[in-house]
């Protein structure tokens, strides 16, 4: 039972947030503060997960996924309230839980110093990007069904994130690894060169990958049957209803969560795919994603963490992904190497070893000119020891020498 139950502990966390930041003050960012680090140290503290014993009931993991759509909604509709001023109480939301308290969360949003929204900001976008996105990521990978592939770009579409789902199934998985790809970050960038580069790559990527599908069944751009248009509609619609919670502020707080889980799932692929190379004639290995066994990470992911069998095969259920032990690790769990990427010194320090190693141990003969090449122009002087540098520099001819045949 609890191998089911674990999966539904990401969405109920969300919506414990959620009520939690109508009680302003600290409750707005303390909660989600916890919810990070609590991850960040129990992944240190638990045994990997490498269970992979089937499931037989697989309808309940499906509802786990599916509540993540009424987690984001009212982690959604917290924030556009917290947003309000004076009088406003959208949906009687802070009458309700007067009565039931007997605390007026309405004059204790009001004395909300200003500095709690700016935490709250830096707090919330980890979480957000948790209820919708991780979950959504995984429905919309379920493109033989049709209500999981409608509730996952909902669900996603809240926080204007309508070109991900494009990009990323079909565009992202078909050239990970490749300079072509807006998520697998060059060696030596950091996460601060990475991100405007990806953001506005995966973007222009899902607009050609629509465009494309559009004009192949002979539909217009702006038909009906264009799911960017479609998405955009829900986007819009959510930013309106921040508009009726609290009007111009209600829509700027949507914005803002919307720009800063934009960048926390960035920030997600930049992890997930540093440095890896793969010729882009060959087949998508296990061996191009970093992986993770941690299992607090994996329960707050719904198991994205085996990253790596994810890549290999993206139909999989998230239960039923193997945990690939023998694949390249992310350095530390998924959350602590993801707030190391924001010390990019750091990170730096950790990833190193590990590209080293995946260039030894996992890497392709077929790949060590690309990372050679990749190597040298990092600007990392530590990838000079890469076997594969070590290999080109031997192929190379010697000067002024004549071979005789």
């Amino acid at each position: 039972m609890l191998r089911y139950l674990r999966f539904y502990v990401a969405p109920i966390t969300i919506m414990a947030i959620s009520c939690a930041m109508l009680f302003s003050h600290y409750w707005l960012w303390v909660p989600a503060l916890a919810y990070i680090g609590s991850i960040a140290l129990l992944d240190q503290l638990f045994p990997h997960d490498i269970d992979e014993k089937s499931y037989r009931y697989p309808f309940f993991l499906d509802l786990a996924l599916y509540l993540s759509t009424p987690a984001t909604i009212a982690l959604y509709v917290a924030i556009f309230w917290v947003a309000g001023s004076g009088s406003q109480d959208a949906l009687g939301l802070g009458a309700l839980v007067q009565s039931m308290t007997g605390i007026d969360v309405i004059e204790a949003r009001n004395s909300t110093a200003w500095y709690h929204y700016v935490l709250m900001f830096l707090a919330v976008a980890l979480p957000a990007t948790g209820a919708g996105g991780l979950a959504g990521h995984e429905l919309t990978h379920r493109t033989s069904r049709p209500f999981d592939l409608w509730i996952g770009r909902i669900t996603m579409a809240f926080n204007w994130g309508i070109a991900f789902p494009i990009e990323h199934v079909y565009g992202h998985h078909s050239y990970v690894g490749t300079k072509k790809d807006p998520a697998t970050a060059a060696r030596g960038d950091s996460v601060y060169q990475h991100l405007p580069k990806a953001m506005y790559r995966t973007v222009t990527n899902a607009w050609e990958i629509e465009s494309e599908r559009l004009r192949k069944i002979g539909a217009s751009f702006f038909s009906y049957k264009n799911v960017l248009l479609r998405m955009g509609a829900v986007a819009a619609l959510t930013t309106l209803f921040a508009y009726y919670c609290a009007g111009w502020q209600g829509v700027l707080f949507h914005l803002i969560v919307c720009v800063s889980t934009k960048v926390a799932l960035e920030v997600l692929n930049y992890v997930e795919h540093y440095g890896l190379i793969r010729q882009p004639e060959e087949a998508v290995q296990p061996r191009h994603s970093w992986n993770c066994n941690h299992v607090v990470s994996g329960v707050f992911t719904y198991n994205l963490t085996r990253h790596s069998h994810h890549h290999a095969d993206a139909q999989v259920p998230y239960q039923d992904l193997r945990s690939h032990s023998e694949q390249p690790e992310m350095p530390g769990g998924l959350m602590s190497a993801y707030l190391s990427t924001l010390i990019p010194p750091l990170w730096r320090k950790k990833i190193v070893p590990k590209l080293l190693e995946w260039d030894r141990a996992q890497a392709s003969s077929h790949e060590y000119p690309l990372i050679a090449e990749a190597n040298i122009e990092s600007g990392w002087h530590e990838l000079h020891a890469s076997i594969a540098n070590e290999t080109e520099r031997a192929e190379q001819p010697i000067e002024g020498h004549v071979s005789y045949s």
